[in-house]
């Protein structure tokens, strides 16, 4: 049942579902401190309940711990510090392959190069050491995504059939990690006088939290770094090569930056490995203006809260209300389409985050590609600064192997050059 005003509302089985949209419905969904995303996604995700513990308050597998370790230990000042150190083989060793190759899949290659480096960074050498499992890590990941429909919200999912294969695929994942939890328990003492220092999975591990827990962490983690990450950096890519204005623009400000930090017989490569983590979020704005568009037109999720007041939720001054009990849900292209926020919506256009149009700042929710209002993520910046890294790093390896000239087109599956895919693809 839908209304005037673009709101609309259904029923999954006995479970009250109100779809927002528009400005108000916007702005209700990202602010609203009623509604919360814990519990719409252990609603949306039954996998996530398996390991989950949200009603326990005191359980080290709830929310609210796991949000806090995720915090203070692997996005600390001096983690996030060392993060790169601890990836670069990994990156390297990707990049190696890619640029010796003619063709190659990037949304393939990089899932498998952010899931292993996002296991490095975690301080899971078991399993970013190796190129094979971390690859089946990153497939079995990618096994879970997409599996879940409409029959897994409204069956009760021991009773779900259809939900055996994500079953078998998470006790594989979870054997995967209490054979290292346990092998590293047997073999380290804690390392109570510099925690942290040895990795986010050492640190659980000497706080003494349970293996539900760490699992929980690892695969937030691990599908972030597959989801999102990969997907932006690939169409970040699709979007340079086929726009020579944007890609001149940045190859511009690369060298830039490389010039202004090279000392006398420095690589470019080296200098690049050289800089810091604040020149990496503060000097390369217009990559990050690619990225930020990227983001736009390619992270479309549609995402669901509850209301777990005891009273209605009123939706701007339209008069209409989200019940307590119920869900909310609100689809990112709502906004990331509008044009009257961003003209001509499915055009890749960088310029549109730059300062002089600055089009994601005529709302306050306009650019919702990592949350907003309250729910807003904190965590944007190092992630840009981490594909930031990678993408240039890719352009430099490139440039090695390709007598410094730094080439690259979009193709199709046999191999044609695609000379116009700078229009997204309604979805």
């Amino acid at each position: 049942m839908s209304s005037p005003t673009g709101n609309y509302s259904f029923y999954l089985g006995r479970d009250r579902v109100v779809g927002l949209s528009g400005p108000q419905g916007r702005k209700t969904f990202f602010e609203s401190c009623d509604l919360d995303l814990d519990a719409g996604s252990n609603w949306f995700l039954p996998w996530a309940g398996l390991a989950l513990q949200a009603d326990n308050l005191s359980s080290d597998a709830h929310p609210s711990h796991l949000r806090s370790v995720v915090r203070t230990t692997l996005l600390r000042t001096q983690g996030l510090g060392s993060i790169p150190a601890i990836i670069e083989s990994y990156t390297t060793a990707t990049l190696n392959h890619i640029a010796a190759n003619d063709l190659f899949d990037p949304f393939r290659e990089l899932t498998w190069s952010f899931t292993q480096s996002a296991l490095a960074a975690m301080g899971i050498s078991e399993l970013a050491g190796s190129s094979e499992l971390s690859r089946r890590v990153s497939d079995m990941l990618g096994a879970l995504e997409g599996t879940f429909t409409v029959i897994d919200i409204v069956v009760p999912w021991p009773l779900n059939p259809w939900i055996v294969s994500t079953l078998i695929t998470l006790a594989r994942l979870y054997c995967l990690m209490s054979k290292i939890i346990c092998n590293r328990k047997q073999k380290q003492k804690p390392h109570r006088d510099h925690p942290g220092n040895h990795g986010m999975l050492q640190d659980l591990i000497d706080r003494g939290w349970s293996t539900e827990a760490i699992l929980q962490v690892v695969l937030g983690a691990a599908f972030g770094a597959q989801g999102n990450t990969p997907t932006v950096t690939s169409w970040t890519l699709i979007g340079l090569s086929t726009d020579g204005h944007w890609l001149g623009q940045v190859r511009q400000e690369v060298s830039q930056v490389i010039f202004k930090y090279q000392n006398y017989g420095e690589s470019a490569d080296q200098v690049l490995r050289s800089l810091s983590m604040h020149t990496w979020e503060h000097e390369f704005p217009l990559l990050h203006a690619c990225l930020l568009e990227s983001i736009r037109l390619a992270v479309l999720p549609v995402v669901f809260r509850k209301n777990i007041s005891t009273t209605y939720i009123r939706i701007g001054d339209t008069g209409e209300v989200i019940p307590p009990g119920a869900y909310a849900t609100y689809d990112f292209r709502d906004g990331a389409r509008d044009p009257d926020i961003y003209p001509d919506p499915q055009r890749w256009d960088p310029g549109r985050f730059l300062p002089e149009r600055a089009e994601h700042m005529k709302d306050a929710n306009a650019f919702t590609g990592f949350g907003g209002g309250r729910h807003r993520c904190r965590e944007l910046m190092p992630l840009l600064t981490t594909i930031s890294k990678d993408l240039i790093q890719l352009w430099v390896v490139s440039m090695k192997s390709r007598s410094k000239v730094c080439t690259y087109s979009s193709c199709d599956d046999s191999g044609k050059v695609c000379h116009d895919v700078r229009h997204y693809p309604v979805r």
